[in-house]
């Protein structure tokens, strides 16, 4: 992945409107050399793409990012359409990605999973530009680069149907039906856990999620860049991809002051704002970005520190066998402030899917009744298999 005269090249590409949300704010707060402008906003509804870009600190500029499929007038929850939409359009959305990203050495995903156009469609985009059988040959660069996915997660007091989807949905980021693996690594984030209210489910304002995920990305595609030691892309999901636990969340905190606080007192901060309802203790990979100010990478912050710090918060929480790596990168700014990143994952889903799987298995049980209340045209056998994928791999990870 990595090139003598250039950094990996990320494309974020983001379906439905909760994911054109997250990418529009990225696109307005930050500027990551590492994506420059490939961005692409799919969506199934001329109305949401029209509310995302008339966002009061989106550059008009996102508009040309804008990339209609489908009816155009949406597809409600029905994560079955949004798949549908994506199939009957294919071509013309992989002729946009190519055209704006066909660069890209690296794909980052980004939908909500209590929803039809984004939870239908990314999965499904992963899985044509990810399996090597599906492609012809003008279409190689999309099977040689790397396909992560970031799903998040609905409140927990959504409706009954979002919480479906929701199970749905990371059931096919994770695995094709034939149970082989799909995207090359998925995180998560849950906006209920983030807001900080894992019983009532949250204010549904969005804000402080999106700002969250942004400060996530930011952290995971600098690390790619001017590293003292790289973890890039490839490193991300090789080992885990392995141990079949490619599911990881981000754990973040900014700005702490290296003068005040020591990097495994930075480490433990981050891991107490996970993005999603975990037990550290039980993660299989875990990775450290730390990003601190030029002036004191190399004198007063080294490598060997951060390799130390991480170690000795592995070994505290339990950690030792895990894969993974850490790495320190600069960044361009004055003062003391150092910023933590820690993806974990391979951890038990339990707490997280447990939110919605009681929802689901009723929203199943009204399918079968034949009640008509979206997704209904979902044949059993693939709602078997989306079932029992999920099942497996969370039963290699409990």
């Amino acid at each position: 992945m990595s090139r003598s005269d250039t950094f990996t090249r990320w494309a974020v590409v983001s379906s439905g409107e909760g994911g054109g949300r997250v990418t529009a704010d990225f696109f307005a707060r930050t500027e990551n050399p590492g994506i420059d402008d490939r961005m692409i906003l799919l969506n199934t509804n001329r109305a949401d793409i029209r509310n995302t870009i008339e966002g009061s600190n989106v550059p008009e500029t996102l508009a040309e990012k804008a990339v209609m499929f489908g009816s155009k007038r949406g597809v409600g929850n029905s994560f079955v359409d949004g798949r549908q939409c994506a199939q009957e359009d294919i071509d013309d959305i992989v002729s946009q990605i190519e055209n704006d990203a066909g660069n890209a050495d690296a794909f980052l995903y980004l939908t909500t999973l209590g929803g039809g156009t984004g939870n239908g469609s990314i999965p499904y985009l992963v899985n044509q530009f990810g399996d090597p059988t599906d492609i012809d040959d003008q279409r190689a660069w999309m099977r040689d680069g790397v396909h992560i996915t970031f799903g998040i997660w609905p409140y927990y007091n959504e409706a009954i149907q979002q919480q479906f989807n929701a199970v749905c949905g990371l059931s096919r980021l994770l695995c094709r039906e034939d149970n082989s693996q799909n995207a090359d690594m998925v995180l998560l984030a849950a906006n209920s856990h983030i807001e900080g209210d894992d019983t009532v489910g949250g204010s549904g304002e969005y804000e402080l999620v999106n700002e969250r995920i942004v400060e996530a990305v930011d952290l995971l595609i600098s690390a790619g860049r001017e590293t003292q030691r790289v973890i890039d892309v490839e490193d991300y999901v090789a080992q885990p991809s392995n141990i079949s636990g490619y599911h990881f969340t981000p754990a973040v905190t900014t700005d702490e002051n290296y003068q005040i606080r020591s990097l495994e007192h930075m480490f433990d901060r981050a891991s107490e704002a996970t993005y999603v309802p975990m037990d550290v203790e039980t993660c299989r990979a875990a990775y450290a970005i730390v990003r601190a100010p030029e002036h004191l990478v190399g004198d007063e912050l080294t490598t060997n520190d951060v390799k130390q710090a991480f170690d000795s918060w592995k070994r505290k929480h339990g950690l030792t066998g895990t894969v993974g790596m850490e790495t320190l990168t600069p960044k361009r700014a004055t003062g003391n402030g150092v910023d933590v990143l820690l993806l974990l994952g391979g951890f038990d889903l339990n707490p997280l899917v447990d939110h919605a799987w009681d929802q689901y298995e009723s929203h199943r049980k009204n399918l079968a009744a034949g009640r008509r209340l979206g997704n209904e045209r979902i044949p059993k056998g693939e709602l078997d298999t989306i079932e029992e994928n999920l099942r497996q791999y969370m039963k290699v990870n409990e």
